[in-house]
């Protein structure tokens, strides 16, 4: 489709594996599940489609928060021109009316930092920033794979891990402040919650398939889970893998990057490349991905809409993402 040809804030678009042909096919590609679970809409004018995006519930998170939450996938658009703004917030009221149709309350979505036309009408239809997120790039074939001296043994995970990685997870992300506890409509008890249950879907293998951990004298002090993204490869064949959960103990602070050298080297002839992300105010993992001289690839803004009538029962107000301090040793994110 010409559209998904002409936009110009692809996710794909620094990463020098993927050509514009397989970008505009990884957008292309994404359309059929989008569809099947959710909702795909339209702006057309004269019978030509100036935006598309999707919208997808959340069961998972739902479950977390209990209340129905969805998410914005996809929104693309071929650039910033007057008319296109237009289209723009026409198809983002249009999704706002399709969340109070179907009884979604909470909607959230993620801009390019370079797509301001999409950043400004998601703020002028009520949108409001929490947090952003910055990925990093290694390519095994391209990029030297660091040789750092470490303080800890890195192996991958064995099944008698499961309690010591729960319980790091638990302290790494003890006054963790990420994007759902930056918003002030949700509980931030909820919101605690979630990083727990996210690592036992990690450990369970729902949401990684390689976990490695760190340890020292024999305990476990860090882990990272990652997974090959099955989506990227069907659309363009390049075999990348990332995303995941990870995070260290006080006693494991400075395990971080060297179970990220261990992931580099366990994936130098398995995977095409690798990408991670972290919160843009997470400076010591930043600096990780920067020793170890992996590729900015791009930044995105997460922004929340709140579309009940009160907030949920028992919400306490919690600070915005970009004014609070996030704890060294946490190096995940949702």
């Amino acid at each position: 489709m010409e559209l998904f040809a002409a936009y110009p804030y692809g996710d794909l678009r620094r990463y020098r594996l993927v050509n514009r042909e397989k970008q505009a096919a990884y957008l292309l590609h994404k359309l059929p599940g989008c569809a099947r679970d959710g909702r795909v809409l339209v702006a057309e004018e004269g019978g030509r489609i100036r935006a598309i995006a999707a919208l997808r519930p959340l069961p998972w998170d739902s479950g977390i928060f209990g209340i129905a939450m969805g998410h914005i996938p996809l929104f693309v658009h071929p650039g910033a021109g007057r008319g296109d703004r237009s289209s723009i917030g026409a198809l983002i009221e249009a999704i706002l009316a399709a969340c109070r149709a179907d009884g979604i309350v909470h909607l959230n979505v993620r801009a390019d930092a370079d797509d301001l036309a999409l950043v400004h009408c998601l703020e002028g239809a009520g949108f409001y920033l929490v947090d952003t997120i910055v990925t990093y790039i290694f390519i095994p074939r391209r990029q030297e794979l660091g040789h750092g001296k470490y303080l800890f043994k890195t192996r991958l995970y064995a099944p008698e891990d499961h309690d010591a990685v729960l319980a790091v997870a638990d302290e790494a992300y003890k006054g963790f402040i990420g994007r759902y506890h930056a918003d002030p409509r949700l509980p931030r008890e909820a919101a605690d919650r979630l990083y727990r249950a996210w690592a036992e879907r990690l450990l369970d293998g729902g949401v990684a398939e390689t976990i490695i951990v760190a340890e020292r004298k024999g305990k476990v002090v860090g882990f990272l889970g990652y997974r090959l993204k099955q989506d990227l490869l069907e659309a363009t064949g390049v075999r990348c893998v990332g995303g995941g959960l990870g995070g260290c103990t006080q006693e494991g602070f400075g395990a971080y990057a060297a179970i990220i050298e261990e992931a580099m080297r366990e994936g130098m002839h398995r995977y095409d490349m690798q990408d991670f992300e972290t919160q843009i105010n997470n400076v010591n993992i930043v600096r990780i991905y920067q020793k170890l001289n992996f590729e900015y690839a791009r930044a995105k803004y997460t922004f929340h809409a709140w579309l009940g009538q009160a907030p949920p029962p028992g919400t306490e107000p919690s600070p915005r993402a970009g004014g609070v301090a996030r704890p060294d040793n946490a190096a995940g994110r949702t």
